[in-house]
């Protein structure tokens, strides 16, 4: 079978997945379309990214669940899964002992949460290469975490300060340019 033979099979399941998903939202045709939408981003991350698993309806795993990616649940601004309680925009929402990556300013957009420390890992491997505009480091305390920019080799970004640490901007001339970290 050609590779374009197998995405194609990898996006009807994911199709039929979204459907799954869907059918248990209240909301009514509304709600299916949202979920799908979710679905669809999930799909377009599996098709890019080698290793991932889908864990929940706006979850990717890598790494035996080491590097999590949270899609936003429709009609919210920040990532959270279903059983995460629901906060506003420009709360930090990053779980204890992990750091986090936010597409948006203010912890907005999806968020790219790691547990794994050594070495530099590079983001394109989660599609999320240039999409970071806030972090979340929180860690145990005073672990810092390192963020790089590819440009023919790693040119570190920042480093956090000791955990627990966070910016809901990372500044302009730093926005969208992280390719890749190493979180402890």
């Amino acid at each position: 079978m050609t590779r374009l033979g197998i995405a194609k099979m990898r996006l009807a399941g994911a199709i039929a997945a979204a459907g799954a998903f869907a059918l248990v939202v209240p909301g009514g045709a509304q709600a299916v379309a949202a979920g799908t939408s979710v679905q669809a981003e999930i799909a377009t991350v599996l098709e890019k990214t080698a290793g991932g698993v889908q864990i929940s309806p706006n979850q990717v795993a890598w790494r035996d669940g080491k590097v999590i990616l949270t899609i936003p649940l429709p009609g919210e601004p920040t990532a959270r899964v279903a059983g995460e309680p629901v906060v506003s925009l420009a709360t930090k929402n990053c779980a204890y002992t992990w750091t986090c990556l936010y597409e948006h300013r203010d912890y907005g957009g999806r968020r790219l949460s790691f547990q794994e420390c050594g070495g530099i890992q590079d983001l394109s491997d989660y599609d999320f290469s240039d999409k970071t505009t806030s972090y979340h480091n929180n860690q145990t305390s005073g672990t810092k975490t390192r963020v790089y920019n590819w440009t023919g080799s790693w040119t570190q970004l920042w480093t956090t300060s000791g955990a627990e640490s966070a910016s809901a901007h990372v500044g302009s001339e730093k926005n969208d340019k992280a390719d890749g970290i190493d979180a402890c």
